[in-house]
């Protein structure tokens, strides 16, 4: 069961993001300050972090450089801070990733999902291969059957969630994410649909299955 730390000075949104936080995956427990956020942390060894900027004994800029030198976890800002300074002064802390109030609960989850499935806070796969397929996303190297394939910036961050996630379904919600994340200007369900369209069209065969209702789920070698 994965374990998730909110760390958050208002207690009706703390107590109501632990209720619906707490499933039978995850356990989640809240703080409302730093200093009962580092009991916590000692106590309950969290796998994510949602974490505010402001708390009443500091702020979460400093208590996330803090968590990383001593055991880096994924940390995910949840802050009404929305200017451009604060977002890159979070990041530099260490954060893996930012989102401002107001919210929606289901993105939120979304993206919490994304920290927990990968543990690297959505950081790019360095390679995958496997059978037909060989990927090497820090150099932007893609081959299928040895033959190279050219992948638009969108493609290959469909294609980096996707294969780290091998065999786990991975929401329509959470792939636009990876669409913003990867700068693209406007993201629609369509757009999301014709990218997917595209990276099939190249990669050949059926590694990308539609899971209808719910995503998309790679599969690899066809079977």
């Amino acid at each position: 069961m994965k374990r998730i730390l909110i760390i958050e000075d208002d207690p009706v949104l703390c107590e109501g993001l632990c209720r619906a936080f707490s499933t039978d995956e995850w356990n989640t427990v809240g703080a409302h300050s730093i200093a009962e956020a580092k009991v916590r942390i000692t106590e309950t060894d969290p796998d994510c972090l949602i974490l505010d900027c402001n708390l009443p004994d500091g702020n979460g800029f400093d208590f996330c450089r803090d968590v990383m030198n001593c055991r880096p976890v994924p940390v995910l800002f949840l802050t009404v801070r929305d200017s451009e300074v604060d977002e890159v002064a979070a990041f530099q802390a260490g954060a893996y990733d930012y989102m401002k109030k107001p919210f929606s609960l289901m993105v939120l989850k979304e993206r919490v999902r994304r920290l927990l499935l990968t543990g690297s806070g959505g950081n790019p796969l360095a390679s995958y291969v496997s059978g037909r397929y060989e990927f090497h996303f820090d150099t932007l190297d893609f081959r299928v059957d040895g033959q190279t394939v050219i992948l638009s910036a969108s493609e290959a961050r469909l294609l980096s969630v996707l294969v780290k996630n091998d065999g786990r379904v991975v929401s329509r919600t959470l792939l636009i994410e990876a669409l913003w994340d990867c700068g693209e200007d406007f993201v629609s369900e369509n757009t999301l649909s014709v990218t997917v369209k595209r990276l099939r069209a190249k990669l050949g065969g059926n590694p990308v299955r539609t899971v209808y209702g719910l995503g998309y789920v790679w599969k690899g070698e066809e079977r």
